[in-house]
């Protein structure tokens, strides 16, 4: 997938799935070794769990980034845009801070995911 459709598809994630804050999906266990496999696949999320989600299939897991494979490439291309367009339209440092802002909402997440894939689709990702 390209960046602009990974951010696509995150955005209908979080339509479809729902949307979280503070974790990157809302049954997310402190030891990862816990996940369930099910919930990381279905539960609502956060922006960056929807990204991951659209891009991998689950909402979290390890990323290994030292020989990434064009998936991995593609997964951090447009993470890196949807932390640009945070930047710019909203005047944050991280869209996953911003993400867990009490003043975001799932609309606010939802237009920047589909903001963010319009520039990766300008850039030609």
């Amino acid at each position: 997938m390209k960046p602009s459709e990974i951010l696509d598809a995150a955005a209908n994630i979080v339509l479809r799935d729902g949307w979280h804050q503070g974790a990157y999906f809302s049954v997310e266990p402190d030891d990862p070794a816990d996940i369930d496999a099910d919930k990381n696949r279905t539960a609502p999320c956060c922006q960056a769990g929807a990204i991951c989600r659209a891009a991998f299939g689950v909402a979290w897991m390890s990323v290994h980034t030292d020989t990434p494979t064009p998936g991995v490439t593609a997964y951090l291309t447009a993470t890196s845009y949807m932390d640009r367009y945070v930047r710019r339209v909203h005047r944050q440092s991280s869209s996953i801070y911003w993400n867990d802002l009490p003043t975001t909402t799932k609309d606010d997440i939802v237009n920047a995911l589909r903001g963010a894939a319009d520039d990766a689709r300008e850039a030609g990702e």
